[in-house]
């Protein structure tokens, strides 16, 4: 099985060398809202791999407001599914989360000086989409996601920030839900920088991650990659 992916995944990778650049772009979607008496679920859902931080227990101690009795997040607790989350600030695994599932409503909280945040999602296999739900971000602020591609390639950076403070008025006070998507599979992860001078502003919180994973029939990419080169080589011989 682990051979199987690590191939799936270089001949992902492969893909998309072979082909044209494809276009990135993002989408204003709608979080989750907990606060609702039927609680809904963030939209567009992808329907690939949903990570929402319900599995991770912040203990008693660490309630709203008390960020220093908040246990630090694992960057490689979803690693087994390909995913990392990271900060250099460090993550705080906050029990504050709306958008998250009620019974155990979890964000990752992230915070550095000055109110500032830069969460980094990063995967082990490309992809065509990934969302993510914002959340405890303050008024006024600056906030950007950045689609990042094999290496950490930028494949297109875009300003939040007016979705964010708009969120401020909402229903589900400070929440967003937004989905970077590639026309072709060449997002290897997302990073989310906000940045803010004031420091009476909190930082960043992500409430959970949606990421499209990889089909079985990938092995389907090494026929078409082959009948490429193929094809390629044949032109170039005739020339």
């Amino acid at each position: 099985m682990k051979r199987k992916f690590l191939l799936c995944t270089a001949l992902l990778g492969f893909a998309s060398t072979l082909a044209q650049a494809g276009t990135v772009s993002l989408v204003v979607g709608t979080p989750g809202n907990d606060n609702l008496a039927t609680p809904t679920l963030f939209s567009p859902n992808l329907g690939g791999l949903l990570l929402n931080f319900a599995n991770l227990n912040t203990g008693l101690s660490c309630e709203e407001g008390v960020t220093t009795d908040c246990p630090t997040f694992n960057p490689s607790t979803y690693a087994g599914s390909g995913v990392t989350i990271s900060s250099p600030n460090g993550l705080l695994e906050y029990p504050y989360s709306t958008q998250g599932p009620a019974s155990n409503p979890v964000e990752l909280f992230d915070e550095g000086a000055g109110g500032t945040a830069d969460t980094t999602i990063g995967l082990n296999f490309a992809t065509t989409a990934i969302g993510v739900g914002i959340s405890d971000s303050d008024d006024p602020v600056e906030v950007q996601l950045e689609a990042l591609g094999l290496g950490g390639a930028d494949l297109g950076t875009f300003d939040v920030s007016t979705d964010v403070v708009n969120a401020e008025s909402a229903q589900n006070y400070a929440n967003t839900y937004f989905v970077v998507e590639d026309t072709t599979a060449e997002i290897y992860g997302l990073e989310i920088t906000q940045t803010d001078s004031s420091v009476n502003n909190s930082g960043l919180a992500i409430s959970d991650v949606q990421v499209v994973t990889p089909e079985p029939s990938c092995f389907l990419l090494l026929g078409g990659g082959m009948a490429l080169i193929g094809g390629f080589s044949r032109r170039r011989k005739k020339a």
